[in-house]
C-alpha cells in the first residue's frame, strides 16, 4: 500500500469539474445522494485532496508501508486517476475518523481500493453500516460485483468481508502490494450462480480418484 502525496492539487477556478468514473459509467452522482449518518458519524463524499493528510498520518501504520514494496510518486497520471475515484469518508464532527476509496474496474465492477478506520472507531461497523446503502445503490445501476483485495495476514478485514457475504476469487503477488486474496460480493444472482457452478460447488455424488504416475 502507497503512502498518499499531500502534493494532489485542488480544481483551480476555471478548471472542468471534477466527473468521477462511478457517474460517468453508472450516473451515480455521489455528491447528490450522500451525506448518511451513522449514530453521530456521517458520511460525506469529497475529493482525494481533501483526505491526503489524513491518509499519509494513518497508513504508515495501518499498512506498515515503506519495508520493501515499490512506492511510486505522484505524477500526474496518478493525479488525475485520484481526481475521478470516489472518496467517502467517515467523520464524527469535523475530525475525519475513516475513509474508503474506491472506483470501477470496469463496466459492472466496483473496487475498493483503500479502507482504513481509526482504531477506536473500528468496533462501530461503520464501513459494514456504509457498504449495505452502496450494494442497492449498485444494484439499480447494474453493477454485478464488488472487489476488494486484502492481505490475508489482515485477519479483521477478511473476517469483515467474509461476513459481508464476499468470498475469495483469486489471490495475486506484486511488487506494489505483496500477497494479495481478491475478495468480490456478487450484486447480481447469475452472475454469482455462474461462479459458484463453475468453481464452488461439487456434486455430493462425484468422486475423483488419484493415482501417482
Amino acid at each position: 500500500m502507497e503512502v498518499p502525496e499531500s502534493g494532489m492539487s485542488r480544481v483551480s477556478p476555471g478548471e472542468a469539474p471534477r466527473v468521477s468514473m462511478s457517474q460517468r459509467l453508472w450516473d451515480i452522482d455521489w455528491k447528490s445522494i450522500l451525506p448518511w449518518h451513522f449514530d453521530d458519524v456521517r458520511v460525506e463524499y469529497e475529493r482525494l485532496a481533501d483526505v491526503l493528510p489524513f491518509m499519509a498520518e494513518v497508513f504508515p501504520q495501518t499498512f506498515n508501508v515503506g519495508r520493501q514494496w515499490l512506492q511510486e510518486e505522484m505524477t500526474e497520471a496518478k493525479r488525475r486517476f485520484g481526481e475521478e475515484m470516489d472518496v467517502f469518508v467517515f467523520r464524527a464532527e469535523a475530525k475525519i475518523v475513516g475513509v474508503i476509496v474506491a472506483h470501477p474496474l470496469d463496466w459492472s465492477t466496483y473496487y475498493w481500493r483503500v479502507a482504513t478506520i481509526l482504531p477506536e472507531y473500528r468496533q462501530r461497523n461503520l464501513v459494514a453500516s456504509l457498504a449495505e446503502p452502496l450494494y442497492a445503490r449498485f444494484r439499480e445501476a447494474g453493477v454485478k460485483r464488488m472487489e476488494v483485495d486484502t492481505s490475508p495476514a489482515n485477519r479483521p478485514m477478511v473476517r469483515l468481508l467474509s461476513n459481508q457475504g464476499f468470498i475469495v476469487t483469486s489471490t495475486s503477488s506484486s511488487e506494489r502490494w505483496g500477497l494479495s486474496l481478491r475478495f468480490t460480493k456478487f450484486l447480481d444472482d447469475e452472475a454469482e450462480r455462474i461462479y459458484r457452478g463453475q468453481f464452488l460447488d461439487v456434486p455430493a455424488n462425484t468422486t475423483t480418484e488419484r493415482s501417482r504416475p
